[in-house]
């Protein structure tokens, strides 16, 4: 059986079963697609844990427009990219790890 969570406050349990065609399609359940706002095209994570299939979205970039709300001034990338190098030569200098 399919097992389909959100990680939200509400962890409602959706209980269906479906059946896999020749092709090892299946069909999602009309309930779990509205609970979960699924949408064509969107990416679902697929985890094995013991015998059950766990489907999870991915968020896309879409679902994060917004995210770091008003009056943020966007960086760049080469910024990003310097403050990314900035930031591992001081771990370097205090002997931190940075492959771990």
């Amino acid at each position: 059986m399919i097992s389909l969570q959100r990680k939200s406050p509400s962890r409602r349990k959706v209980a269906t079963q479906t059946t896999i065609s020749p092709a090892f399609q299946t069909t999602l359940a009309a309930e779990a697609v509205r609970l979960l706002k699924l949408r064509p095209g969107m990416i679902l994570s697929q985890t094995v844990e013991g015998n059950r299939l766990i489907l999870e979205p991915l968020q896309d970039v879409d679902s994060l427009a917004g995210s770091l709300g008003k009056g943020r001034t966007p960086v760049s990338l080469e910024k990003m990219n310097q403050g990314a190098k900035t930031a591992l030569a001081q771990a370097g200098r205090k002997g931190l790890r940075t492959d771990a």
